[in-house]
């Protein structure tokens, strides 16, 4: 029964019969005219369009639907002025005008109905439509399943509508929807028939047979609570729902095929006669041949008898589409229904077999029931009347007709969108048919490109062999001369159609500005092999075009880890910016393929530090750079390259549009490198761990003093300094030797793992003594060391030793100290990044072979930073006798965590030097024995006598030598 020729439908005038309105063009259904909203919705604004687009048919009988509502939340669903409206969210049974009544709803109406805005609303979601299945929903579970008129949402319908609304997304609580649609079950099992859902299905088939609709709804009405109770089930597993559905149309069977008489014998057998639309006892037949089909195709049983009952069925279609209400198709019309076509629209689409039989009724039947849909959306009746109910089965039949039944044109565009200048831009246009779709012949496109694009020609359209399996066909692309195009293609010959999916053709476009390029399709016309049209759903393409580069990265830093490089970045304005692209090269021995320098670097013989690149395009093309991050956002502003290979590395950082457009690299170029300065290894001493630690400064030991560390030299690790900017970060510049600028770098990198930057007071000048003690030896003494963390004394003088001062011996932290060779080549530091020395005191003690002459002398001072100090001196002869006693104040004062304390004594005493707290309290015995006549100085660490460091605040230092007695304050502050 495919449509060939469509020809209309003859209006009838009976009670259920249709009334042919005009065709019009598809309108938005709702809007404003002259200041003025009108629940009824004027006929300008609302139609239904090209009878086989049954999606549109189905969202206009929504639409139409939602008009007719009663409105709960003031129109927030947009169904016109609320004042007449009673807050029940229903529909009237009936209505003549196109709006809600002041009645009340009839409350077996709310499911049903919203169950067809639920499928609609899956076809095309809407704000409006929401509102309106909300409105139901809440206001079933604000009344209860009760039967008390007008409330009481107790129906197979309201059931399957709240599990269907608890499945949407957005909706908050869905499981108060399930518990009630599981409470309206459970109220209408204990209130009709005898509690089981056996006797619950023989009660509604007593109903209606007492209604005298023997042969007809009563099945259909069994199967709508057989579905509700097969929903339950997935809802509710477990419960036995599953087999109270099958007990339930296990009654159907056996009245409608067991049983003599039967009360829906559909077949005619149990009454002696063969059916015929006549009879009254076959009124609403097809219904109740659509119930049995449901039920055991959902519930499984009696699955045998299906290809019977779908026959039946089919046996109640016109030739124009439409379903009779009662049995066969007779010449008689007045037998055509829109509720009874609706249902079998529903059987066909969910319950029966996708055969091309089926389908074709399906095609057909939703053809009719489209073309007779009114302007408003609803169906009107001979009388003049619009049922909300059928307005509403019939729109969920169409939505089911379309799901297997439509077909769509869509156009995708190949490659990034935006797309850059110049860009390919390759427009694919693409059939697809859905199972029930009729066979294609032919198609004609009419399109309209608009944006920056280069000119289109003939030659930029392709066909991409939609037809090509079918032999000969003819494609042909027209220039109508106004700035649009008409592609045609049809299979020539005899031929059933395309029935799957496939490219239609190709369009090449060149973009060539900034802007949105729009491919639109003005019209279309699609063709079956009869010449028949068929409407699809159909839509063009778009994309931009982006020709702009973001600008630079405003700073780009990085910082040196063990075996990585932590990058951060910065850019004010990344409105243009999709992500960040980072490049990386090494300096490289340009012997070795690319190998990294380390540790030698500008010491090999063919050493390369990688060229700049000026544009991301350089970078990508060159040999030297490597793109190892692109970031998966424009707020990614971080990141940790951990490439394990040592070396000095250099990074490039470009900001990228959606477009691929590259932004030119930032104003800084950032070098790394990725290993701490004094993390060294040779094989015997110390590994790559991280740390600059006690091995390490253990290897450097080994080999302090040696010069002459050429590249295969063991020891080259260790030559680390000086570095390029003096820092304990920067790049070596390996001068062949182990000297005291490695230990400084060593030093200032002992037992660190960061790199933050120093944040040391460091003063410009150290104050130094040159002192010849009693014994002959020299001294090197410190007044105020005033951050110095390093010192270097050379001078050509043959020594036997140098050996550490008290001062050394009073640090907290580890000191390295060594004199290199026979010659003073004294090398001393304290370790740790950011220490000093802490007090006064003789540094280095010199046991020279003769005398030594200052002048004759070499002083390098180093700050903690590394930065060169100036040196002062102070130089005596020896020591001078005190005569007097003499306790002197403190130094430095106040102090943390050392500070020196000294004292004269002009003849020899028993000496108690002490340390008290303000209450009195004794802290610390610092001296408590007999001394020489002299000058002495004690260095007290801020520690108890077991030990613990006390607290800050201030204490009192006293004498007692002999006759001499003073106390002095002094301050801890940590």
């Amino acid at each position: 029964m495919k449509l060939r020729s469509i020809f209309l439908p003859i209006a009838i005038l009976a009670l259920w019969a249709v009334t042919a309105v005009a065709a019009g063009p598809v309108a938005t259904p709702e809007g404003v005219v002259g200041e003025i909203r009108f629940e009824s919705m004027p006929e300008a604004q609302k139609a239904f369009g090209d009878p086989t687009d049954f999606k549109a048919a189905a969202l206009a009988g929504a639409d139409y639907i939602r008009y007719m509502q009663a409105d709960i939340t003031e129109d927030n669903a947009g169904n016109g002025d609320p004042d007449t409206d009673t807050q029940d969210a229903g529909w009237d049974w009936s209505t003549a005008l196109l709006e809600h009544s002041s009645s009340h709803s009839w409350s077996n109406l709310h499911g049903v109905i919203a169950n067809s805005v639920f499928q609609a609303y899956l076809l095309e979601p809407s704000a409006g439509l929401f509102t309106t299945m909300q409105d139901v929903a809440d206001h079933s579970l604000a009344t209860g399943p009760e039967p008390a008129y007008p409330v009481g949402l107790r129906y197979a319908g309201d059931i399957m509508f709240l599990l269907n609304f608890a499945t949407l997304p957005g909706v908050a609580n869905p499981a108060d929807y399930q518990n009630h649609a599981l409470h309206i079950w459970n109220w209408r099992l204990a209130n009709y028939g005898d509690g089981t859902a056996e006797g619950f299905a023989i009660a509604l088939m007593d109903g209606r047979h007492n209604q005298g609709y023997d042969n007809g709804i009563g099945p259909w009405d069994v199967s709508a609570y057989i579905e509700a109770i097969a929903m339950l089930d997935v809802a509710f597993p477990g419960n036995g729902y599953a087999a109270d559905a099958v007990s339930m149309a296990e009654v159907l069977y056996q009245d409608s095929f067991m049983l003599n008489p039967g009360y829906f014998d559909f077949d005619g057998r149990c009454m002696g006669y063969d059916p015929d639309y006549i009879n009254t006892d076959y009124y609403w037949y097809g219904l109740g041949v659509s119930g049995l089909i449901n039920a055991f195709e959902i519930t499984g049983i009696h699955a045998s008898d299906l290809p019977l009952l779908e026959t039946r069925l089919l046996e109640c279609q016109y030739d124009d589409g439409a379903f009779g209400d009662q049995y066969g198709t007779p010449t008689d019309v007045n037998t055509r229904d829109y509720q009874t076509s609706a249902y079998a629209l529903m059987t066909l689409a969910n319950h029966t077999a996708p055969t091309a039989t089926n389908l074709d009724a399906l095609y057909n039947g939703a053809y009719w029931l489209a073309y007779w849909q009114d302007v408003s959306g609803g169906f009107l009746y001979s009388g003049g009347t619009h049922y909300p109910e059928i307005g509403a089965e019939a729109a969920a039949g169409l939505a089911g007709a379309w799901a297997l039944t439509g077909s769509a044109i869509t156009a995708s565009t190949t490659g990034a969108d935006p797309a850059q200048c110049g860009a390919t831009k390759v427009v694919t246009f693409n059939y697809a048919p859905t199972v029930g779709t009729p066979g294609l012949r032919g198609y004609e496109l009419t399109l309209e490109v608009t944006g920056p694009v280069d000119a289109i020609a003939e030659v930029d359209f392709a066909d991409a062999g939609l037809f090509s399996g079918f032999g000969n066909h003819y494609f042909d692309v027209v220039d109508n001369g106004d700035g649009t195009w008409t592609v045609n293609d049809a299979i020539l010959g005899a031929t059933g159609g395309l029935t799957t999916a496939g490219d239609m053709f190709n369009l090449t476009l060149i973009t060539n500005g900034d802007g949105a390029v729009d491919v639109s399709v003005l019209s279309y016309k699609l063709r079956d092999p009869d010449n028949v049209e068929m409407f699809a759903d159909v839509s063009g393409d778009g994309f931009i075009v982006d020709c702009t580069a973001p600008g630079a990265v405003d700073s780009f830093t990085g910082a040196p880890g063990h075996e990585k490089a932590d990058l951060d970045w910065t850019m004010a304005d990344i409105s243009d910016v999709a992500a960040f692209e980072i490049y990386r090269a090494v300096w490289y021995d340009g012997d070795s393929a690319y190998d990294s320098a380390y540790p030698e670097y500008d010491d090999l013989a063919n050493d390369i530090i990688p060229a700049r690149p000026g544009s991301r395009a350089a970078a990508d093309g060159s040999a030297e750079w490597t793109l190892v991050y692109t970031t998966v956002a424009n707020s990614e502003v971080a990141y940790t390259d951990n490439e394990t290979v040592r070396g000095v590395y250099y990074y490039e950082i470009f900001a990228m549009d959606a477009a691929g457009n590259y932004g030119p690299p930032a104003a800084d170029a950032v070098w790394v490198m990725n290993y701490w300065l004094g993390d060294v290894s040779d094989g015997v001493y110390a590994q790559f761990d991280g740390e600059v630690e006690v091995a390490d400064v253990t290897a450097l030991g080994s080999y302090f003093g040696l010069t002459n560390i050429g590249l295969n030299h063991p020891g080259n690790h260790v030559d680390v300094g000086p570095t390029h900017d003096n820092s304990r970060l920067g790049i070596p510049e390996t001068d062949d030797s182990i000297d005291f600028e490695d230990l400084m770098i060593f030093a200032m990198n002992y037992q660190l793992v960061s790199p933050a930057k120093s944040d040391a007071n460091v003063g410009s000048t150290a104050y130094l003594a040159w002192t010849q003690l009693e014994d002959g030896r020299y001294a090197v003494r410190v007044n105020q060391a005033n951050g110095m963390q390093g010192l270097h004394v050379t001078g050509n003088v043959k020594v036997n030793a140098v050996t550490a001062g008290d001062l050394i011996s009073a640090q907290e932290e580890m000191t390295f100290l060594t004199n290199v060779g026979s010659r003073l080549d004294a090398n001393v530091a304290v370790m740790g990044a950011d220490n000093a020395f802490v007090g006064d005191g003789d540094l280095l003690i010199i046991n020279a072979s003769g005398s030594i002459d200052f002048e004759d002398l070499v002083f390098d001072a180093r700050g903690s930073d590394n930065s060169e100090m100036e040196v002062s001196f102070e130089q005596t002869s020896g020591a001078t006798m005190p005569s007097v006693y003499s306790l002197e104040s403190n130094y430095p004062n106040p102090f943390n965590p050392m500070t020196k304390i000294s004292f004269s004594l002009p003849e020899a005493q028993a000496v108690k030097l002490t340390v008290y707290g303000l209450d009195g309290r004794k802290v610390a015995t610092l001296v408590n024995e007999e001394r020489d006549a002299g000058t002495y100085e004690v260095n007290w660490m801020g520690r108890d006598d077991q030990g613990q460091l006390v607290a800050s605040g201030t204490y009192f230092y006293r004498i007692d030598a002999g006759p001499y007695s003073q106390a002095r304050k002094m301050t801890l502050m940590k």
